[in-house]
């Protein structure tokens, strides 16, 4: 079922809306979709009361849809709205009505836009498509990561450390003549080290000064340097982007910036939750929040799709709980049994060898890993096979012990039984399902702007990507709308044609001639 759309705006200039075809993008998405209840959603941001009268928070947030569905600047997107007829129709003003200002766009983003609206708003629309029947109720979902490149670069630590003493000259209002040329230095430990001596002897010198400004500037110096991460290069990289942080694509590619972890159904492809972390997250720590997001729109979640990244025990539990399937390929990092020499029976709780021998015996045992107190199990194989054992070395090494003593976690024997069910045909073929996330990512990169961050700090990058991600889920309901239409046009021929011919007033051959 959609919307009827209707008309707020009342002026005699709306004949000219008239122009624009229904099959628009924006027609079919407000014919999709109603945003209505953004106004009730984001009540709490307003004050009602006092100042001037808020423009309506529906209207601002129709007005950020078109910026990140076209991927325009604030200023460019003022300027198509006072000349394109489909954008002031969509955010609902009559022709000769007078814009926002550009300084009210931004103030919308940051003060009434929080991670928990956005967040609201997503799981709101996908819930309506589930709804209307868009996208079928029953549905897996695609989680998977991309990386967002800071809108900065990244800098050594003696670079940072040179521009944190600048600043604590220039709020002393005295010229940055004295501070060492880092450059000069061939060693590079040396260069850090000379760097941090004289930093914190400068902060040192002026932590008697009482000057807000310079407090300041020798604070954030202290609080930099106070992280081991820093001098190791694993920490802060650059004082415009302080959240921003290295991460990898591969065990040879690395990045500056940001990491996206989106969530998609498989049937549609719409976005049910995205978050933004920096770049050093490690995949699927926001996993849990994901599924619940998804569940919030109303969806049954019937399949997990991720790589080998999510092939982790908190994950595949949580999954299972849900009643679901996960289809996630078995990473050797998190899985380390060699198959080829041991296989479990999971009835006797046994693991055998591959010369057929079996454990007689099985422990439960701790021990310490940090303030972590980790259990795992010992099983103990037969001592007369394994002493005259052709593989003794391959399977125990210069080990003494009589019989093999097989060390796994808790959670080994689940996960051989989920590494047999990943090499059958379905799950292979049901994995299949998984590439449906990487033209979403190469989508919201080429084409809206998501491949570099438009701003500095957690906070921006993550408005940015949420609203990105809102264009993107209403560009695709346009084209679910466009196919359904077609398909009940289709439906709707085919009806008539066959009342037609049990009627008896033409023949088959007629109808097919005409």
């Amino acid at each position: 079922m959609l919307v009827e759309t209707t008309v707020k705006q009342s002026s005699f200039y709306n004949l000219l809306y008239q122009m624009i075809p229904d099959n628009h993008i924006l027609k079919q998405i407000d014919s999709a979709i109603d945003l209505s209840f953004v106004n009730e959603l984001l009540a709490d941001r307003y004050c009602r009361n006092f100042g001037r009268p808020a423009k309506e928070p529906e209207m601002m947030l129709r007005i950020q849809i078109l910026k990140y569905l076209y991927n325009l600047s604030d200023e460019q997107l003022i300027q198509d709205l006072s000349v394109n007829l489909a954008y002031k129709w969509f955010i609902g003003l009559n022709p000769e009505d007078p814009l926002p200002e550009t300084s009210l766009l931004t103030k919308f983003r940051t003060q009434r836009l929080k991670d928990i609206s956005m967040d609201a708003i997503i799981t709101e629309i996908v819930r309506q498509c589930v709804e209307r029947g868009l996208i079928k109720s029953s549905n897996g979902i695609v989680i998977d990561t991309t990386h967002i490149k800071a809108n900065t670069i990244k800098k050594v630590p003696e670079r940072i450390m040179k521009q944190l003493a600048r600043n604590i000259f220039k709020a002393m209002g005295q010229e940055a003549d004295e501070i060492p040329d880092y450059t000069q230095i061939k060693d590079p430990a040396e260069a850090k080290q000379v760097m941090k001596d004289y930093l914190e002897g400068l902060i040192e010198q002026v932590s008697e000064e009482t000057s807000e400004e310079i407090i300041q500037a020798a604070s954030e110096a202290k609080e930099i340097l106070a992280s081991d991460l820093f001098i190791e290069q694993k920490g802060i990289r650059s004082l415009v982007d302080k959240d921003a942080r290295v991460g990898h694509k591969s065990k040879t590619q690395n990045f500056f910036g940001y990491k996206a972890e989106i969530c998609q159904t498989t049937d549609g492809s719409l976005i049910t939750s995205i978050t933004v972390e920096p770049g050093s997250y490690v995949d699927g720590s926001n996993f849990k929040e994901h599924l619940e997001e998804a569940q919030k729109s109303g969806l049954k979640v019937t399949g997990v799709y991720g790589d080998k990244a999510y092939f982790r025990s908190d994950i595949l539990n949580l999954i299972e709980e849900k009643e679901a399937q996960a289809y996630i390929p078995v990473s050797a990092s998190a899985y380390k049994i060699n198959e080829e020499l041991f296989s479990y029976n999971k009835d006797s709780d046994q693991w055998f060898c591959v010369m057929g021998s079996e454990t007689v015996k099985v422990k439960s045992k701790t021990r310490k890993r940090g303030e972590k107190k980790l259990k795992y199990l010992e099983y103990t194989f037969k001592q007369g096979p394994c002493i005259t054992c052709p593989l003794r070395n391959e399977c125990m090494g210069n080990s003494k012990q009589k019989s093999r003593v097989l060390t796994i976690s808790v959670n080994t024997p689940k996960l051989y039984e989920y590494s047999q069910r990943a090499k059958t045909p379905k799950f292979l073929e049901e994995y299949r399902k998984r590439a449906k996330i990487e033209p979403k990512n190469a989508e919201l990169k080429r084409f809206h702007g998501l491949d570099r961050a438009g701003g500095y700090g957690l906070r921006s990058i993550t408005i940015q990507t949420k609203l990105t991600a809102l264009a993107v889920n209403l560009k695709r309901i346009a084209k679910l709308v466009s196919a359904l239409r077609r398909l009940n046009t289709h439906f709707s021929c085919r009806l008539h044609y066959w009342r037609l011919i049990s009627r008896k007033k033409w023949t088959k051959g007629d109808i097919v001639a005409v």
